[in-house]
């Protein structure tokens, strides 16, 4: 009898640590966000994923057990993608209480023409694709944590900073890598890499023509186009890549696929660099 009390007694003192160790659940769009979020909030928080890799995030659509399952998260930080308001809704209507961040906040965005894609609003939602953007979508998201774990709100500023830092060393190592090809051309299947194109004196060539296969037309220009140019890679993602073999055989180019929604955001970043610069040399 005295050994039950014991472990009642234990169990009661317990449950404010195990209320404390209970990770809060934090929602991400996409899968190149998880190493940054995770950074940020550290053990205190749980990074759940809405579009899983290998699927479009320009079009998915969860499952109702899958909003299920992600509507236990406190925030979410979205990004503009076009399933993203019909999501939200049904989402709250699960937690009234979720709070949605806009990573878009106070970034400069470029336009529908400049990534020659069919998204809603007009503007390329790839906003991941620049450290120097991730910076500032970074600062969001420690704003965003400290506001679900305000006692916490310390070690996320002290974690921000380390972040921060990791992401302008990860910019002058990409800078490094690409100082030799400035002014190149990357030929890609879907426009993924605006920003960082932008950012590093690249230039996007996607296969896709406002978010569709290119006509007979748009086919042959490409092709003179990639003559011309010389491209000797044509970069695709785990989808929309139709022709790219047929342009690739036919400029005799190859095709290499490449990952934009990495979970592992510093990696990707300077393997994408990498890629970009051998193709280009």
């Amino acid at each position: 009898m005295q050994i039950i009390k014991k472990l009642i007694t234990t169990f009661f003192l317990l449950l404010p640590i195990l209320a404390v160790a209970e990770p809060t659940s934090v929602l991400i769009t996409v899968a190149p966000y998880t190493e940054i979020v995770q950074k940020i909030g550290g053990g205190a928080i749980q990074v759940l994923l809405i579009v899983p890799q290998g699927a479009d995030s320009h079009n998915y659509e969860p499952t109702f057990n899958e909003i299920q399952a992600i509507s236990k998260a406190k925030i979410w930080f979205c990004l503009g993608e076009p399933f993203e308001a019909r999501l939200q809704t049904a989402l709250q209507s699960h937690n009234k209480a979720m709070i949605v961040s806009d990573l878009r906040k106070n970034l400069h965005l470029s336009s529908h023409d400049h990534c020659h894609c069919d998204h809603v609003g007009g503007f390329d939602p790839h906003i991941w694709m620049s450290p120097k953007l991730m910076i500032t979508q970074a600062q969001t998201i420690a704003q965003g944590l400290a506001e679900i774990l305000p006692e916490k709100k310390s070690e996320i500023e002290e974690n921000l900073k380390k972040v921060i830092n990791e992401l302008q060393t990860l910019d002058k190592s990409i800078r490094k890598e690409l100082e030799n090809v400035q002014g190149a051309t990357i030929m890609v299947g879907h426009p993924s890499y605006g920003y960082f194109c932008e950012e590093y004196h690249l230039h996007q060539f996607p296969i896709e023509q406002e978010g569709k296969d290119p006509t007979a037309k748009e086919l042959t220009t490409i092709l003179e186009e990639g003559r011309k140019l010389k491209i000797k890679k044509i970069f695709i993602q785990g989808y929309g890549h139709k022709g790219a073999s047929l342009i690739a055989h036919e400029i005799g180019a190859t095709v290499t696929c490449l990952n934009p929604y990495s979970p592992h955001y510093f990696e990707m970043m300077l393997g994408i660099a990498k890629e970009f610069k051998e193709a280009s040399e």
